[in-house]
Order: C-alpha cells, then structure tokens, then sequence
C-alpha cells in the first residue's frame, strides 16, 4: 500500500465495489471485509468495517482497522480516527488528531470536517463560527445546514443565510415556519428564465410530508404537473383514493402531447392492484417506440410484483406475432432473465445456449445467476471469471452470498496491479 496508489483508489478506481462490499456484510462476512482493509488496503472496506464495527461498540477493533492507514500518513484514516474517539466518547482526544487552523488556515474539507466533529461532541455554537465567515464558499452552507440540524440553532442559522441561497427552505420548514418555506420554493422555481426542476420536486415533496393535499393538487395540474403528479399520486394512493389517481393519469394521457410518464405512473398503480391485464392495455400503445416503449418497464414493474409468468406470456406473444420491432434486441438478450425469474431455469440455459456468440457475453451475469439458483455455485463462479461480460467481482458476490467470501478475494489482483493493467492498456 502506497499513498499515490490509494489515491487512486480511493477515487472509485481499482479494488472492490462498494456493492460487492455490501453483499459481503449482508451475508455476514464482516471478518473478511477487515482482512480486504487490512491486508489489501481496500479503503472501501475499511471504512465499510469501521461502520459496522462502531455500530456495535467495538472501537478498539475500528481503530485497528484505521491503523495501517494511519501509519502510511493517509489523512482520510486520521479524520476517521478521530471520529472513531469521538463515538467512544473520547471527544478530546479525537479532536487533537485533526487540524484546527491554529497552526495554518484550514482547508475546505478539514474545515468541513471539523464542523462536523465538533457538533457531534454537541459543540455547535463553535460549529456555527468555524463555518460563519466561509459560507459563500461551496458546501459550506450545506454544511451549516447538515451540522445544525436538530440542535435548536435554526433562528440563528437563518440570519447567517441571506434570502435566496440555497438550503434556507430547508432550515425555515424545520423552524416550524411552513407557509414562508412554501413562499421561497414557489419563488424559486424560475432563476434567470431557468425551470428548476429540482425545487419542484423539494415543494411537492414538501407539501406531500405535510399533508397539504388541495396546493400539491394545484401544483400536480398545474404548469409543472409531469414534475410534480407522481408525489400526488403518492399522496392520494397513501390515503386510499387510488380511484381518484387512476381518473386523473388517464386524462392526463388522453390530453397530454407526450403522455408516456403518465402511462408509467398508471402501470404501476395497476399493477399494485393486481390488474395485469390493463396495466398491459396502457403499455401497448408505446411497444416499438425506439426512446419511449414501455414494454421493458411493464416486465420489470410485473416482476417486481411477483409476476414473471404474466411477464413471460407479454414477451413470448410478441415475438410470436413478430411485434417487438425496436425493443427485440433487449427482449432477445433478457428471455434468459425473465425465464430465470420465473423459475424456468432449464429452459433459461438452453434459450441462452442459442443466442448468436456475440450476444452471449451481454447474458454472462444471467446465466451465471441461473447455475446459481440450480446450486452450480462453482460453473456461475467460472463463468463470471472467464467470460467477456462480467467483472470478476462478481464472482466475489457469488461467493460471498454462499459463506465462501474469503475464497472469492484469495488470486484477485490489487488495486496496484489493477492500475498498472489499466495504465498499460489505456495509457492514463
């Protein structure tokens, strides 16, 4: 382990994923994530560890985790020691790690870091005037925000964000001043001829967490509906009036020029009702449409519910008409999937077997996930590591979901080795 080399890692490059990380904890693997950490210096890992590690009290055994880090100089593991002192209730000494511009001005992230530190010892106040005379630098005010919350400072953090800066909404609806949070979003929706779309979704996610039904209805019919009418329908489905949704989405689709967000938003309703066959009615028109068919979201939302049959028999009697046209080619490589999810795994394998070779590395994951329902555990294993279309984390996760995790690290290359084969292929 070297710092330029962990750099690079610790950019999302080399090592494992944070998925494969997550399978492994899932399956109860902990021990081997620490020994990725420790042994390989998968940054991923250890922090993965040192979570689930704190979480459970173990301190002492977080900290070992961090110390190899530590002793290379990588100053991630010291702010993370430090926050590892900070949860053991040795708020001092965690503090004494990490700078405190005393020396030299702090940086954007060391002075992020320690506002954050300091209002997890309940040191807010100090917080708040570490952050006070940067907040027009980027983050620092969403830091104020994050760091503040729930510690009563919400008056005093809204007089040091002026009008208009981003994440006031958010103080003033914690502050208990609603009808103002709604005034400054409704404000803030257009800046400088510009549709904000995310502000849209803040208001409509705010009015849907407080209940006020008849403005999220004007606002879901209004000039922003495709933006806001999927939280109205939330809304009305939470409160049992799924009639109401349904009557709204089909007028919507009987009017709108492009109706296709519409037409998902009732597919899914129906679906939850369990009617499959006129969620199918609403998706039919759009089969073909190159960029807007719904055909592959129809399978997926019936999968979901537990209906890969329903799926299946859709699929199947399309291709028997020869009427998939734009979508055939994901249709042709996905059979294989939707065979496996409805528990067809034979005729998974041979479907996949008859697949043109060039199509046969886009079903490498699939097939490997149907030998593991049929309990190949080690032909899917082979297959992951050999084939074109797989990375060979993946194996890792098959294995990791079987207690083998520790077999699936042992030959993998380093995230060194990874950024060599990388440098020699690519150049960079």
């Amino acid at each position: 382990m070297n710092l330029d080399d962990l750099a690079w890692h610790a950019k999302g490059n080399g090592g494992l994923p944070k998925r494969t990380v997550d399978v492994l904890l899932e399956h109860g693997q902990l021990g081997v994530v620490i020994r990725a950490a420790v042994e390989r210096g998968e940054w991923v890992c250890a922090l993965a560890a040192v979570r689930e590690l704190c979480a459970a009290g173990e301190f002492g055994r977080a900290q070992d985790v961090m110390a190899p880090f530590v002793e290379i100089g990588w100053q991630p593991a010291v702010w993370e020691t430090a926050r590892i002192l900070v949860r053991a209730g040795r708020a001092e000494e965690g503090l004494a790690l990490v700078p405190r511009g005393e020396a030299e001005p702090l940086s954007a992230e060391d002075r992020r870091g320690l506002a954050e530190l300091l209002a997890e010892v309940g040191r807010v106040d100090e917080a708040i005037d570490l952050l006070a005379p940067v907040l027009d630098e980027e983050g620092m005010a969403y830091c104020l925000v994050q760091v503040t919350e729930g510690h009563g400072r919400d008056e005093r953090v809204l007089g040091l964000i002026r009008p208009g800066r981003p994440f006031r909404a958010r103080v003033l609806e914690r502050a208990g001043r609603l009808d103002e949070t709604i005034r400054v979003l409704r404000g803030s929706i257009v800046v400088r001829d510009t549709v904000m779309v995310g502000t849209i979704e803040d208001l409509a996610e705010l009015l849907l967490r407080h209940g006020r039904m008849e403005e999220l209805h004007e606002q879901a019919t209004g000039p922003y509906a495709s933006h806001t009418v999927k939280h109205y329908v939330r809304a009305l489905r939470e409160l049992d009036r799924e009639a109401e949704a349904e009557v709204l989405l089909r007028k919507f689709i009987a009017t709108e020029r492009y109706p296709e967000a519409y037409r998902w938003l009732l597919i899914e309703l129906l679906v939850r009702q369990e009617r499959f066959g006129d969620a199918e009615e609403v998706a039919q028109p759009t089969y073909g449409h190159f960029q807007n068919g719904l055909l592959e979201s129809l399978v997926h939302t019936l999968v979901e519910a537990g209906q890969a049959d329903v799926a299946l028999r859709i699929v199947e009697e399309l291709d028997a008409a020869k009427a998939l046209d734009a979508e055939s080619d994901w249709a042709l490589t996905n059979r294989v999937w939707l065979l496996g999810q409805a528990g067809r795994y034979k005729e998974a394998l041979a479907y996949a077997a008859t697949l043109p070779p060039e199509e046969q590395p886009s079903t490498d994951l699939v097939v490997a996930g149907v030998l593991e329902c049929l309990g190949r555990v080690d032909e899917a294993v082979e297959l992951l590591r050999t084939g074109e279309g797989s990375s060979p984390w993946e194996a890792v996760e098959v294995l990791a979901r079987h207690g083998r995790g520790a077999e699936g690290l042992a030959g993998m290359p380093s995230f060194a080795d990874e950024r060599e084969a990388r440098r020699r292929r690519f150049g960079w």
